[in-house]
C-alpha cells in the first residue's frame, strides 16, 4: 500500500529538499532514498501496466542523480508520459510537484481518482480537472481540500 511503502519515502526525501527542489549538500544516504524511491515508484507503476511511466520515472530521476541532486529536479518525461484523466479513473504520479515550467520544486506523489473528465479548450494548456485525492505525500495532502489526506 503506497501509505506504508513509498509516501513515507517521498516525505522523507522531501524534508532534505529546499524550496526550489535542490538538496543542500547531498550524500549518500540522500542518493541511496531517491534510488529506493525510483526502484519503489518504477515496481507500482509497472504492477499496474504503466510501462511507460514507469520509464519516464526512471529516466527522470537518473538523469537528476546524473546532474546532482544539488540542481533543480526536472521531471517533464513523468508528467508527459502521464495519460489523459478519465472520469472514473485513479491516476498515480509521482514527479516534482506540478508547475509551469515542470521544473525545480519538490519530490511528491499522489494517487487520486478522477470524478470528472478535462473539458478541451482549443489554444489552451492542458488543464487537468479536479481529483479527489485518496493518498497523498505531504505537498499534496497539505493542498487537499481540509489541509490533509483524504
Amino acid at each position: 500500500m503506497l501509505t506504508d511503502s513509498l509516501i513515507p519515502l517521498v516525505n522523507r526525501f522531501r524534508a532534505r529538499q529546499a524550496d526550489d527542489g535542490t538538496v543542500r549538500a547531498p550524500d549518500g544516504a540522500d542518493r541511496a532514498l531517491l534510488l529506493r524511491i525510483r526502484q519503489e515508484g518504477a515496481a507500482w507503476y509497472r504492477r499496474h501496466a504503466l510501462d511507460g511511466q514507469a520509464a519516464a520515472l526512471e529516466a527522470d530521476i537518473d538523469g537528476w542523480l546524473a546532474a546532482g541532486l544539488d540542481s533543480p529536479p526536472r521531471f517533464a518525461r513523468s508528467r508527459a508520459a502521464r495519460p489523459e484523466p478519465v472520469a472514473g479513473e485513479t491516476v498515480f504520479l509521482l514527479t516534482s510537484e506540478r508547475g509551469d515550467p515542470p521544473t525545480g520544486t519538490r519530490l511528491d506523489c499522489f494517487f487520486a481518482l478522477y470524478e470528472e473528465a478535462p473539458v478541451p479548450m482549443p489554444g489552451r494548456p492542458r488543464t487537468d480537472p479536479p481529483a479527489v485525492l485518496i493518498a497523498g505525500s505531504a505537498g499534496v495532502a497539505s493542498a487537499a481540500p481540509g489541509g490533509g489526506p483524504a
